[in-house]
């Protein structure tokens, strides 16, 4: 239960920066790497977990 809860919180901070970096900051296109960063940790983690868990 606490991955679930951690996996929750850390992909709602995640969201939580890009929508403050898009609609408070607008300054997004600034913070591609990270966010293309971010993206891709989130694509395989996903991914892994898909393959040895699901």
């Amino acid at each position: 239960m606490g991955r679930m809860v951690m996996v929750v919180g850390l992909v709602a901070l995640f969201l939580g920066w890009v929508l403050y970096r898009a609609l408070v900051k607008r300054d997004l296109k600034e913070h591609r790497g990270t966010l293309t960063l971010g993206l891709m940790f989130l694509g395989i983690w996903g991914g892994l977990y898909w393959l040895l868990w699901a």
